[in-house]
Parts: C-alpha cells; sequence; structure tokens
C-alpha cells in the first residue's frame, strides 16, 4: 500500500487471473529455505525450485493474456522480492540439538554453503541449463533481503534464553550470513554488468529500528 500498489495475490489463488495477473503474484511459502532439506517438519511448503517453477508458469500465463514481448517487458520491469535464509538455521541447522547439518558444517561453514547455494538460485545457470534460476526467467530488478536478527525473534527467545535475552548462536548466525550476502550480492551485479540485484541487509535495519527510532 505504501509503494501505491495494489497487493500481490498468493499464485495459487483462484482469484490470480485475468487483470489480476498484471499485478503481479506471491510466490512465497512460510518455512522454505534456501536448501532443500530445511522445514522438512513441515509437509505441505513449496520449495524454492517449485517457486521458479511457478514463476514461469506465471510468465506463460501472463504472456497468453498480453503477448510474449509485453509479458516479458513486465517481469524485466517488475520488483521481485526474494527473503530466504532464516529458515536454514532456525528450521534446519539450530532445529535440534546436534543436527545432521550441525554435525556436518560448522557454522561459518554452514554460511558458506548456504551462499553458494543461494547464489545458484539467482545466477544464470550455465551447467544445468534445465534448472531455473531467477535471472533465467527474466528477472532484472531483484531485491534480496538477508535474514533479521535471529535472537531476537521472540519464539527462539522463550526457547533458547532464560533470561529473555536474544540468543547468541542465531544472532551470530545472522552476523555471519548477511555480510557474505551482500558481498556475493555485488559480486553478481559484476558479473552481470548491471545492477540487477539489491542487498537488504535486514538485521542492521531492525537494530536501527529499535536504537534510533526516532529516524523513522
Amino acid at each position: 500500500d505504501a509503494l501505491g500498489s495494489e497487493p500481490t495475490l498468493p499464485y495459487l489463488s483462484p482469484e490470480l487471473r485475468g487483470e489480476r495477473l498484471l499485478v503481479g503474484a506471491n510466490f512465497a511459502s512460510a518455512g522454505v529455505g534456501i536448501l532443500n532439506d530445511t522445514g522438512i517438519q513441515f509437509i505441505n511448503i513449496i520449495r524454492m525450485f517449485r517457486q521458479l517453477q511457478y514463476f514461469q508458469e506465471y510468465q506463460t500465463r501472463l504472456a497468453e493474456l498480453v503477448g510474449n514481448d509485453e509479458a516479458q517487458r513486465i517481469v524485466s520491469d517488475g520488483l521481485v522480492l526474494i527473503t530466504v535464509g532464516g529458515n536454514d538455521f532456525v528450521n534446519n541447522y539450530f532445529l535440534i540439538p546436534f543436527s545432521a547439518r550441525s554435525r556436518q558444517f560448522l557454522l561459518p561453514d554452514y554460511v558458506t554453503y548456504l551462499i553458494s547455494e543461494y547464489k545458484k538460485i539467482l545466477m544464470v545457470n550455465f551447467v544445468f541449463p534445465l534448472s531455473l534460476r531467477l535471472h533465467d526467467l527474466g528477472a532484472r530488478r531483484v531485491l534480496v533481503t538477508g535474514t533479521g536478527p535471529l535472537g531476537c525473534v521472540p519464539a527462539e527467545r522463550a526457547m533458547r534464553s532464560p533470561n529473555g535475552e536474544c540468543a547468541p548462536e542465531l544472532q551470530q548466525a545472522a552476523s555471519l550470513f548477511n555480510p557474505q550476502l551482500v558481498q556475493m550480492i555485488n559480486g553478481l551485479n559484476s558479473e552481470y554488468g548491471a545492477n540487477i540485484f539489491i542487498a537488504a541487509n535486514t538485521q542492521l535495519q531492525t537494530s536501527d529500528f529499535i536504537t534510533n527510532p526516532g529516524a523513522y
């Protein structure tokens, strides 16, 4: 609403048809992560590869409505927001003590692995051309947000902090992940020679909201 635009409907909504397709669509699924084994405790989440398939399917439906050229213009001019990564810590690495991923990786190495897998979602895949990537699918204005202060989420504080303070291990995870995400995004833009991706460090933004509320 603040952008002055009509809210997007979930892609699987039966109301998303006709002229409503011109507004865009929401492909998000709660609990999903960068990794396919994130959120395994949830039954019906829509994993990233499936969300990208839906994005491609959406473009086909859009082209049927307005033609291929106009559909490509709408997608390339549109703003794509992608927020993923927090669940790979909360619902994977730190989900249970001695989780499979925590036994496989030390936290800094896990973050590096996550960033490398995230990059595959965003960039053109020259090795496996049938795999779908956001850039392949025509996205040219992509806002990529990092994780917020994961350890300060009320549910995590209740589970992990006896005195109600932010959980330090999750705060450390966010502090490692967000700067590397920004670095990866800057590297992708250099590879493409254009500022296609915009990184937003939501951990710093949220901390600023708390410590400097008068600025907002």
